[in-house]
């Protein structure tokens, strides 16, 4: 665990719910993905976590405290699997989060909360094209065209390799 502010920091303004649930995300994310980098954003009141790739880290999840409740979210939680559509940010159209709120304690099974953030980090370790071609064959696979961004533009994954 590398921070350059402690956690507990960043946590010690919240209610004491808040603070239980967040030691309690902590330890989730810890247990799930031991790799985990963990640092605190104060601009953003964040904990994100990372897996190290050489001198960079890749950033995976998130919790974010605030007053009533906290999140847990996913830096490229689009690319999830989400079937029972228990994670939030599609109906803001996030075009790269999702996310779990929490008021204020955990209210879902440790077991799925584990196995979003085990996939969350896989996807992070995966190439930038790799993850590219996910979000591709996710647009393909769309039923309800109701959650594509109205600004999407499909990207040519060619001119892209191209530079064009």
């Amino acid at each position: 665990m590398a921070d350059t502010q402690p956690v507990e920091f960043l946590l010690d303004g919240y209610p004491a719910a808040i603070r239980a649930t967040g030691r309690a995300l902590r330890a989730l994310i810890f247990r799930t993905v031991p790799d985990a980098v963990e640092m605190v954003r104060p601009g953003w009141r964040w904990v994100a976590y990372s897996l190290p790739e050489g001198k960079r880290v890749r950033n995976f999840a998130w919790i974010g405290p605030e007053r009533k409740h906290m999140h847990l979210g996913f830096e490229h939680g689009t690319l999830l699997a989400d079937p029972e559509r228990i994670l939030h940010g599609a109906e803001e159209r996030l075009k790269k989060f999702r996310y779990f709120t929490f008021e204020p304690s955990i209210d879902i099974d440790e077991t799925i909360l584990a196995d979003y953030v085990r996939r969350a980090a896989d996807l992070a370790i995966l190439p930038s094209a790799a993850r590219r071609g996910l979000a591709l064959e996710l647009v393909a696979d769309v039923d309800d065209v109701s959650t594509i961004p109205d600004d999407w533009v499909p990207i040519d994954v060619a001119e892209r390799r191209d530079g064009l």
